[in-house]
């Protein structure tokens, strides 16, 4: 059949365009293919593929014991990316079910979008985990994260801080550590197909992550429990404001537990600080240990002279120094015994005020301590323009100078240790790849602000401040203190001046007394409506002192130890018996038919004081110390202190009412009154000591 003209016009059109339509479509294909291949099939991968990060575990943090005070536990945490308005309508309904929201609610409160990732709900528990598992519609996926897990609850928190939803430290340890234990991320692929059905079943680690560093800190998770229970038992007991504490090893200066209690704080799991390195305040006269180290670094004080603390009120230039009581005539250690504001002033201007400076910042006050712990204060420590007699007095009572409570254990443990400052530490090591702990090495002095010797006669002075002065509510038959009181007003930092009617009350001192173990501190903010240091703080001191040395049997040892404590009796106690009053040939006789050794040089006259105390447990084979009077004269004699521990000598010394230094820890080696001696007011015994 011919074809017309038309017709082979219109086949020659339809076939020229089918040939140009491959021949576009073949040169189409060969940019896919050849020239471009390598960008569209990146687009591709691109639509069926991603990379998405892979967070690191976080480092586990122990106590110096090896307990667990922080830890990472897997969470399934619920998000969305819808990729189409249909996908976005169905993920809402589900929510809204899953969730009982209010119907067309939920796109606004998640802020749904297509093509837009958004969280849904972090740190799923794991029913509502393994129900979504099963019954998620396209557009919702979970997400395996580490979250943050604290085995003791609230118990040291303030130390640790705490993580965000991302594991990222914000306060505290978590934060100043944060780099150490987040370690790095890794790198995971995913694929789906074109329904994306298996974007949330693979996501396999390109990258492995690398945990973050394990880190063993130097608190004691017992004693910092011991210690938030005891603190926030004070603050109510007392009605105070809030309270500081911190304890510290006398012997290292690692630091054993740091807490405050603040009744007002919202959140007890999420600090925000830690004041006992954040906040100052006047010390007051639990600063007086210091000044009184300069002093007698300086030989200035003789223990036998006595100054005039002119019955409570010394008129210096135009201003007016009081004391809490009433005093005459006292000897130095009686002044920081009765804690004299007027006696420790006259001594102190024996010693320029450039040397108490000098002494001051050897003790470490005026600076950070190094720890590196967020918001810590350096306190405040600053030269008066002229050094006048009353700026002299004011600052060596504690006035005008501003401490945090971290610096004050680190200072009051330089003399419990014998003059050596140590850098506070909180990192006791890190825990290496095969789980063994590195140290992070040797304790660091920074000074020594006090010569072994004054260290020696300064702690006796601060015992005595339990036994017989201001700190006698401190005072424990179980554990022997040493310390000094505190109780400062506080500053009025509007209107200038001091607050008349609040206070500061505080306890600074360590134990036990004879061979210091522990140093530290505890600060009451206006107790009321007892103010006093010694009946608030020094309460609290003691009581922490007794349970945590009950509680470490192997720290603290028994061989000088009476268990006034215990009901009970065990096998190794017995009872004391009652010599008061008795003649001492009839004492003798006692003790042999009881079965209890005795010590006392007299071979006649009657029994005046004992210790133990009677009827107290003590342990079987140790000795009773006796003094005893003739009949005749009341004359106290020397008894033999050689071989006694500190304690047991220094009970004898502070009943028999003479002033007496000791050098050296340990039990006592020399005397200088042999025993048999007679002893008056104005007697000084001297006593070495060492470890045996």
């Amino acid at each position: 059949m011919k074809r017309t003209r038309l017709e082979r016009v219109r086949l020659g059109l339809l076939f020229s365009i089918a040939v140009l339509f491959f021949a576009l479509a073949i040169v189409r294909l060969g940019q896919f293919q050849i020239v471009n291949a390598t960008e569209y099939a990146a687009i591709v991968e691109g639509q069926s593929s991603g990379r998405i990060s892979i967070p690191a575990e976080r480092g586990m943090i122990y106590d110096r014991y090896g307990r667990v005070v922080a830890k990472s536990v897997v969470r399934q945490s619920l998000y969305a990316y819808p990729k189409s308005r249909s996908e976005m309508r169905r993920v809402a309904t589900f929510l809204e079910d899953l969730f009982d929201l209010k119907s067309g609610t939920a796109i606004s409160r998640y802020g749904l979008e297509t093509n837009r990732f958004r969280w849904i709900k972090r740190h799923l528990n794991d029913r509502l985990a393994d129900r979504l598992a099963d019954q998620a519609p396209v557009g919702l996926y979970l997400r395996t994260e580490p979250a943050r897990q604290y085995p003791f609850g609230a118990v040291g928190k303030q130390v640790l801080g705490f993580t965000n939803i991302d594991n990222v430290g914000l306060s505290g340890f978590e934060l100043s550590h944060d780099s150490t234990l987040t370690g790095q991320r890794g790198w995971a692929d995913y694929r789906r197909d074109g329904n994306r059905k298996t974007y949330r079943v693979q996501e396999q680690a390109l990258v492995n992550p690398v945990p973050g560093k394990s880190i063993v800190l130097t608190i004691d998770w017992q004693l910092q429990e011991i210690v938030e229970e005891e603190l926030a038992s004070a603050v109510e007991k007392y009605n105070a404001i809030d309270g500081m504490v911190a304890f510290i090893d006398c012997a290292t200066g690692q630091i054993l537990s740091l807490a405050h209690f603040d009744p007002k704080e919202k959140d007890h799991n999420r600090p925000l600080r830690l004041a006992a390195v954040t906040d100052q305040f006047e010390p007051g006269s639990s600063f007086k240990p210091f000044t009184a180290a300069a002093m007698l670094d300086a030989g200035v004080i003789d223990f036998s002279d006595s100054v005039d603390c002119e019955m409570g009120k010394w008129k210096v230039g135009r201003r007016t120094i009081h004391d809490d009581k009433e005093h005459g005539w006292l000897n130095f250690r009686q002044i920081i015994e009765l804690s004299s504001n007027i006696g420790l002033g006259k001594c102190a201007m024996l010693v320029e005020g450039e040397t108490l400076m000098e002494t001051y910042r050897k003790f470490g006050f005026g600076r950070k301590s190094g720890l590196s712990f967020p918001g810590e204060t350096r306190g405040r420590l600053s030269t008066p323009q002229v050094w006048s007699d009353y700026n002299t007095a004011a600052m060596a009572m504690g006035h005008s100078v501003a401490v945090n409570t971290l610096q004050m254990a680190t200072a009051i443990a330089a003399i419990a240790n014998g003059g050596k400052l140590y850098q506070p530490s909180l990192v006791l090591g890190y825990v290496d790849n095969n789980g063994r702990v590195k140290r992070t090495g040797n304790p660091e002095i920074i000074s020594h602000p006090i010569k072994p010797t004054s260290a020696d006669s300064l702690r006796s002075f601060l015992r005595g401040v339990v036994v017989n002065g201001t700190g006698y509510p401190a005072n424990s038959e179980f554990v022997s203190i040493a310390g000094k009181t505190g109780t400062a007003e506080i500053p009025d930092l509007i209107n200038g001046g001091y607050h008349k009617h609040r206070f500061m009350a505080s306890f600074c001192g360590f134990f036990p007394a004879d061979k210091p173990i522990v140093a530290g501190i505890v600060v009451l903010k206006n107790p009321k409506p007892i103010t006093y240091g010694g009946h608030t703080s020094g309460r609290a001191f003691r009581q922490i002192a007794e349970r945590y040395a009950v509680s470490n049997p192997d720290l603290f040892a028994v061989a000088d130890r009476i268990c006034a404590k215990r009901e009970e009796k065990l096998d190794i106690t017995i009872e004391t018996p009652d010599f008061i009053g008795r003649d001492i040939v009839q004492t003798r006789l006692m003790a042999e038919r009881e079965g209890v050794n005795v010590r006392c040089y007299a071979e006649s006259g009657s029994v005046i004081w004992q210790y133990p105390a009677p009827d107290r447990l003590m342990l079987a084979d140790d000795e009773i110390l006796l003094a005893v009077t003739t009949k005749d004269n009341g004359q106290l004699d020397m008894s033999d202190l050689k071989g006694l521990t500190i304690r047991r000598a220094s009970a004898f010394l502070d009943y028999t009412g003479i002033k007496y230094t000791i050098e050296g820890s340990g039990r006592v080696t020399h005397q200088s009154i042999r025993p048999g001696e007679p002893l008056t007011s104005n007697t000084v015994c001297r006593l070495r000591c060492r470890p045996i």
